[in-house]
């Protein structure tokens, strides 16, 4: 797969590193007018001293937009040389949300440290946020929304909207709410603008909004937002009392970290994906799913040993054991990545179980039926044995219809089992099907012999 993320040439980098180590007044001048982003590329690549005296050239409150595209390892760091005044600073322009990823790993003694030395206000959403379970919306929601009242009209809306837009990274709407806190709707930033100033609220805003739950989980929160194209989700207690919202740059974070950990499960591999974890951790993540998947193999090869008469009759079958094996294995991959896929985007609601499971066996027949009679031109073309390419043939007709069913109940039990599907990682799969995929060939192979 191709790296289609836009970054900045290393010419470009360099430039600005030249430019803040020969004349800091140009630097300081050209580098706010980047893009966040770009900034980020351009101290990530900075060492200390040279980020130390970025520090001195930005404020805290325009740097809060640049540290948070940089990974948690990497704000420690920064963190730790920043002043306590720059830093706290800082952390209080950084959205919720964001300072919630920062320092919810801390122990409680060093969150109670940062908590104690912000503003009382900052203090009580970030303890608000804490409480909530990961990965739920109010563990991903922001605090920093715009409100109104009903009664309140919309030139003074404006007005507020003027005076508040420093501390919000974008407002796209403006939430209705009753004096009980309770969501009412909201007004788009379009039709506050070209409203009469003397309209209130309630007359122009949105009542059929879409709102999630505090604690709804956040793919769930990702499908919400994607099913219904908006870009900022409100969040809401049992009670509809509006807590926080959430907008769609942070979903689209959630989606790229769900698809990550979907491939680290599929490959057996979860929580090693990212290259900053040193090869010891990954070991150590990895190494139980192949001790497992050893001992998995162990069946294999007593598979294998229970059919030892039948292979010392007929060497030439043991050619095609690896082909029987790899065929069922990467079969079944297959039909468990749809199934993964499938379940987690609502398709397989939608189509149910016999529908699901009719497409993929019929799927898994079709290619068996194109392998098998593939391989047995082929078997009678180079060895002229017509038994071995019927055994060979039949075998793979048999293990990929197997197959297929496999990858795909498999996934939906687990699913039912209320845990991620993904679980059923392709390794797994791989080799519950060589087991089943070498007994069928032995199977066949001692029947067609007995005859």
């Amino acid at each position: 797969m191709r790296d289609m993320k836009k970054r900045l040439d290393s010419r470009t980098i360099e430039t600005y590193r030249k430019m803040l180590n020969e004349d800091g007044s140009a630097f300081a001048e050209r580098f706010p007018g980047l893009h966040s982003n770009e900034q980020y590329q351009i101290l990530r690549s900075f060492g200390r001293e040279e980020q130390g005296a970025v520090f001195e050239i930005i404020s805290p409150e325009a740097f809060a937009q640049v540290f948070k595209w940089f990974s948690r390892d990497e704000q420690l760091e920064l963190y730790g040389h920043m002043e306590e005044d720059y830093r706290m600073r800082m952390l209080e322009r950084l959205a919720t949300d964001d300072v919630r990823h920062f320092i919810e790993p801390m122990g409680d003694g060093a969150q109670k440290g940062i908590l104690s030395k912000m503003s009382a206000t900052k203090r009580r959403h970030m303890e608000e946020l804490l409480q909530y379970d990961r990965h739920s919306a109010g563990s991903i929601m922001r605090k920093e929304f715009v409100s109104g009242a009903p009664e309140d009209d919309v030139a003074t809306v404006v007005e507020k909207l003027k005076d508040d837009t420093t501390t919000y990274e974008a407002v796209h709407f403006v939430y209705v709410v009753d004096h009980d806190q309770q969501l009412v709707g909201l007004v788009a930033l379009r039709d506050l603008l070209i409203a009469d100033g003397s309209q209130q609220l309630k007359e122009i805003c949105d009542t059929s909004v879409h709102t999630v739950t505090v604690d709804m989980d956040q793919e769930q929160v990702a499908h919400i937002i994607q099913d219904y194209d908006i870009i900022a989700v409100p969040v809401v207690s049992a009670d509809n009392e509006l807590l926080g919202i959430i907008t769609v740059d942070d979903i689209i974070d959630i989606m790229e970290l769900e698809a990550t950990e979907d491939m680290g499960e599929l490959t057996a591999s979860r929580g090693t994906t990212d290259m900053n974890i040193s090869p010891f951790r990954a070991a150590r993540k990895r190494a139980p799913w192949i001790m497992l998947l050893m001992g998995l193999g162990l069946i294999t090869a007593n598979v294998i040993g229970a059919f030892e008469e039948t292979l010392e009759s007929v060497v030439l079958l043991s050619f095609f054991i690896p082909l029987v094996m790899d065929a069922a294995g990467n079969t079944g991959t297959q039909s468990l990545a749809v199934m993964v896929r499938t379940i987690s985007t609502g398709e397989y609601q939608k189509h149910g179980l016999w529908r699901t499971l009719g497409r993929e066996l019929g799927t898994g027949v079709m290619v068996g039926a194109a392998s098998g009679i593939t391989i047995i031109t082929l078997i009678l073309v180079f060895y002229q044995e017509l038994w071995l390419a019927f055994v060979v043939g039949i075998s793979l007709l048999l293990t990929l219809s197997v197959a297929t069913v496999i990858g795909t109940i498999l996934p939906i039990i687990i699913s039912k089992l209320k845990i991620d599907p993904a679980v059923a990682s392709g390794p797994f799969i791989t080799t519950l099907n060589d087991i089943i995929g070498l007994f069928i060939y032995f199977s066949i192979a001692t029947t067609l012999l007995q005859i």
